[in-house]
Formats: C-alpha cells, sequence, structure tokens
C-alpha cells in the first residue's frame, strides 16, 4: 500500500534509516509527496533529511507503548519538549503506573543519539540540578538519558561519575532496547 502511494505521488521516501540490535531490515520514512502535498494543501517543500531525534524520540514512545501492551506498566502521561524551569527542556516527559508493583513515577528523559560533547551534556545536568534546587516537591523524577548502544551508556555513566553525588543521584542512563524493564526497576 505505502509503495502504492509512493509511485503516485501522495508519499515520498525520505531515506533509509538504521535498525536498532534486535535486527530485521530498516524501516522507511515517508513524507508527503508532491500530490500528496496538493491534496491536503500544504506548501511546505520536501526535506531530503530524517530527523533521527524526532525518530528515537517515536521509539521510545512505542518502546513504553509496547512494555505497556505486555502489561509491564502503564503510560498515565507523557509530554513532548516539556519546560523544566528554570533552563532545562526535556526531550520527553513520561508518568508511569506499575501495576504489579502499585506503585507510580515520573522521568524526564533525554534523547541521546552520541552527538553531544561532554560539555554540553553537563551543561544539561546542571540546568536540571538547578531545577532540583527549586523544586519544592517531594519528589523530583530522575533524568534518563537514552541511548542506543552500550559504548555510549558506558560513556554518560563515567562523565555522570564525575559529578558531584548529589548530582549523580538524579541521573541514569539505559538503552533503549531495554528501557521498559529498567523502569520497572528505578
Amino acid at each position: 500500500m505505502l509503495g502504492r502511494l509512493v509511485r503516485l505521488g501522495y508519499l515520498s521516501r525520505v531515506g533509509r534509516r538504521a535498525t536498532g540490535s534486535k535486527g530485521g531490515a530498516g524501516a522507511y520514512v515517508y513524507q508527503l509527496g508532491r500530490a500528496g502535498r496538493l491534496l491536503l494543501d500544504v506548501e511546505r517543500r520536501l526535506s531530503p533529511n530524517v530527523n533521527n531525534h524526532a525518530l528515537m524520540m517515536v521509539d521510545t514512545y512505542l518502546e513504553l507503548r509496547r512494555a505497556e501492551k505486555v502489561g509491564l506498566l502503564t503510560v498515565a502521561d507523557w509530554e513532548v519538549e516539556r519546560r523544566v524551569p528554570p533552563s532545562v527542556r526535556a526531550d520527553l516527559y513520561v508518568s508511569l503506573d506499575f501495576p504489579s508493583q502499585g506503585r507510580s513515577s515520573s522521568f524526564f528523559l533525554e534523547i541521546d543519539l552520541s552527538t553531544e560533547q561532554p560539555a554540553r551534556i553537563r551543561e544539561k545536568v546542571a540546568g536540571y540540578w538547578r531545577a532540583v534546587e527549586m523544586a519544592t516537591a517531594d519528589y523530583f523524577p530522575y533524568v534518563v538519558f537514552v541511548v542506543k548502544d552500550l559504548v555510549r551508556r558506558n560513556e554518560l555513566t563515567r562523565l555522570f561519575r564525575q559529578l558531584p553525588a548529589e548530582q549523580q543521584g538524579m541521573l541514569k542512563v539505559h538503552q533503549l532496547d531495554n528501557l521498559a524493564e529498567a523502569f520497572v526497576h528505578l
């Protein structure tokens, strides 16, 4: 069906993205083609690029929904680009219920594509720490860096060990492919 929409010009393929560690063929990413833009009266031009950060955010959300489907957790609330005053914007915010444990937790998720330098990561963590210091609630959500591979997980773990102990306590690093299971144990 998608191939037919591409042939007719309603959709166009943006590219082919790499697969995760679970194997399988990569998925195509689609955008509106010329006929699709005309049909929907959209004036934007086609983009030749794939926004990998946005795709990993979607993959993260879908991973949580898959975990919900098998009963590990329930996604009670979520928000993209949630503002965390005074100076941070979390890529994703999720509030999760864990029915088998009778508890709920919230998390700020930072989607990491291994492109940000340590100085930028420290800056982001400092912004979250300012938010912790300003918070009046008894609970501040963990800040979870979601990474694709073990190499980046180890790199961020080493970086976080260099931070003050109180900041280390609010930070977690987990790989996307086992994120839901990790949340169950947080």
